[in-house]
């Protein structure tokens, strides 16, 4: 029989190192592997009530891209009411989130195409406590994969979770009383046992919480550091305070007393949409819960391609398509720059039909596209691009001009309407000249007649006055004679009035 023999000091000290680096390998590997948590791993709710937990990969410093689970949970405990992918690292599901409550078992899996290597969320359970006792929620199976080309399995082992259930306290019975009507601002009074106190009022309203980092609830924030702060009323003893992924979620953390501000860092927080989560307690009991949305994504959008489309003719140019993916918060808008120029503002759905390069000369452009999430976050792609479609840029003369360029084309047809109308301007002012000179000369000569009319008349109108002076100084005169002296006077008054009527309206036409 063969007796394996002892090895030699030499060889013992060989076999010693070799085990000696083997444990710190594998121990080296063992504290790199990866492991699927349950968060949080423990809690105490009551029985009816609904509460989220957390499905999370720790890779413990080592690079992964994909993940595939499955869970168990007591089913005559707990009934799965929701699964929310909000916030997850995955883009990708190679299996979609699915649960089933008669088998108390919750299944999926994902990957990313960005290898990551920090404790990430997958995805979010919300759970509902079907009666008192406790309950468990474990990983049953589960593949962490490694980004390192061959898909090597890393996962190591799970953080299981078990929550406790209370059942909910009865309410005590209160005498039935014949209902009275009171104003809202009245205190309504609260009646319990005997050996119980009277409290009187009511219960705390829905807090309100303010931030002057995160402004505004339905903008998205690329920054997980801010502080939160609220006005706590005098009459509040105790407060919940939480930050959940449901806008059912009943806040469990209590802090007595209550505390008036809350920091967020990034273990806090987690990218996707959230709630921070206040509920006040008084003397009455528990008022009403504060669901305040909060929007965080941190990571950039996903590395994207520009793609280049070829014209069906020499003389066309390139048609370029892009489109960049963000899981979390979505494309906001494109920036687009051509060898360097001025950025274009491009639209996610002029992106998709594409952007048509155009009046570019003959070589080769580099064009950058900027892809903008709705948190500010970017992501850079750059192609370049061939351009053979023949254009030139148009040749900028510089036009020589002499006067006799003034007697060409159109310019001698309104040089002709110019000087027409320059003529006419003039003969109607010569006309117009002509025409005062002349109504001067008439308004001359009618004062003149006017002056020689009146000195006519007036020694006429004398000499037939010395006439009839002459006949009326005899002492007798006939019939024929007073006839006479009569029909002069009337005739040398009519005559004076029609030759002043007459020149009177000379004079209204001449002015």
């Amino acid at each position: 029989m063969n007796v394996p023999s002892v090895p030699h000091n030499s060889s013992m000290k060989l076999y010693i190192s070799i085990l000696v680096s083997a444990f710190f390998v594998l121990t080296s590997y063992v504290a790199q592997a990866a492991e699927v948590a349950i968060s949080p791993a423990s809690g105490d709710y009551s029985s009816g009530q609904s509460f989220t937990t957390t499905i999370q990969v720790n890779p413990q410093a080592k690079n992964v891209n994909a993940v595939e689970a499955q869970l168990s949970f007591d089913n005559t405990m707990l009934s799965v009411t929701g699964i929310s992918k909000t916030g997850s690292v995955f883009s990708l599901w190679t299996t979609e989130p699915t649960f089933s409550n008669s088998a108390g078992t919750i299944s999926f899996g994902g990957g990313s195409p960005t290898p990551f290597a920090a404790k990430s969320n997958l995805i979010t359970v919300t759970f509902k406590v079907l009666k008192e006792g406790s309950g468990k929620v474990s990983v049953a199976s589960a593949s962490v994969l490694a980004a390192d080309g061959l898909g090597t399995d890393v996962y190591s082992g799970a953080v299981n979770a078990t929550y406790n259930f209370a059942s909910v306290p009865t309410p005590p019975e209160i005498p039935e009383e014949k209902p009275i009507e009171k104003k809202k601002t009245e205190p309504v009074k609260k009646e319990t046992t005997e050996d119980s106190t009277i409290t009187f009022g009511d219960a705390p309203r829905a807090p309100e919480a303010g931030s002057t980092t995160f402004l505004d609830p339905e903008v998205w924030y690329s920054n997980k550091v801010g502080v939160f702060t609220w006005s706590v009323p005098f009459d509040v003893s105790e407060m919940a305070l939480d930050i959940a992924t449901s806008s059912d979620f009943e806040p469990t953390t209590l802090y007595e007393p209550p505390i008036e501000q809350l920091s967020t860092t990034a273990d806090l927080l987690i990218d996707g949409e959230q709630y921070f989560t206040m509920q006040y307690k008084n003397q009455v009991g528990w008022g009403a819960i504060l669901h305040r949305k909060l929007r965080i994504d941190t990571l950039p959008p996903e590395q994207f391609v520009i793609n280049v489309k070829v014209g069906n003719s020499t003389s066309a140019f390139p048609l370029l398509t892009f489109e960049a993916r963000d899981v979390t918060s979505g494309i906001a808008k494109y920036e687009m720059t051509i060898a360097g120029g001025e950025p274009l503002e491009i639209s996610p759905d002029e992106a998709k039909i594409g952007y048509l390069l155009k009046n570019l000369e003959d070589g080769t452009y580099t064009v950058n596209v900027v892809a903008y999430d709705f948190a500010g976050n970017k992501t850079e792609s750059s192609v370049a691009v061939l351009i053979t479609a023949g254009w030139h840029a148009p040749v900028e003369v510089i036009a020589t001009t002499s006067v006799w360029d003034l007697f060409k084309g159109k310019n001698l047809i309104i040089l002709i309407l110019i000087l027409t109308v320059i003529g006419q301007f003039v003969y109607m002012t010569i006309l117009r000249k002509q025409r005062e000179l002349k109504d001067q000369k008439l308004r001359k000569e009618t004062r003149e007649v006017q002056d020689q009319m009146e000195k006519i008349f007036s020694a006429l109108r004398d000499e037939i006055y010395d006439q009839i002076n002459m006949i009326t100084k005899h002492e007798r005169l006939s019939k024929k004679e007073k006839e006479a002296v009569e029909g002069l006077n009337q005739a040398l008054e009519v005559s004076e009035t029609l030759i002043e009527k007459e020149i009177i309206d000379v004079s209204k036409i001449l002015k």
